[in-house]
């Protein structure tokens, strides 16, 4: 079964290339996003108060949001979970959304973030594997 992941942080491409390879394509939700640092963190999903967050949405299938996409959010840990919503262009998405309280020195709210993604995701067929 597939499904689509909106990623607004570490998970979105380096670049415009590997967005392509990758199959990633721009949109946005609703919510707050601050920027911790080394990741950001999406609150307030859908407060229809709350400014569009910016990020990309691409294809992934339940194994990969079990394994490898729930594993780099730490969602065992409860840092993230993952909640389902509507973008922009009405697509019903998966996001991870911050579990915890905003920290006192969180930058924000933002409409994009702009730290270090992380290394290039194998492209979807290939990720299923459990490649991040």
């Amino acid at each position: 079964m597939t499904s689509l992941l909106f990623a607004y942080g570490t998970l979105m491409p380096v670049d415009r290339l590997s967005a392509e390879q990758e199959g990633w394509s721009a949109d946005a939700i609703r919510g707050r996003l601050y920027d911790l640092g080394p990741y950001p963190i999406l609150v307030d999903l859908d407060d229809p108060g709350a400014d569009w967050v910016e990020g990309f949405v691409r294809t992934v299938d339940q194994a990969e949001l079990e394994g490898p996409f729930d594993i780099w959010e730490q969602l065992d840990q409860g840092l993230y979970r993952r909640v389902e919503t509507m973008t922009r262009n009405e697509r019903r998405v998966w996001v991870y959304v911050y579990a915890r309280p905003v920290p006192a020195d969180a930058v924000g709210p933002l409409i994009r973030w702009s730290g270090q993604r992380r290394a290039r995701l194998a492209p979807p067929a290939a990720s299923a594997q459990g490649d991040l």
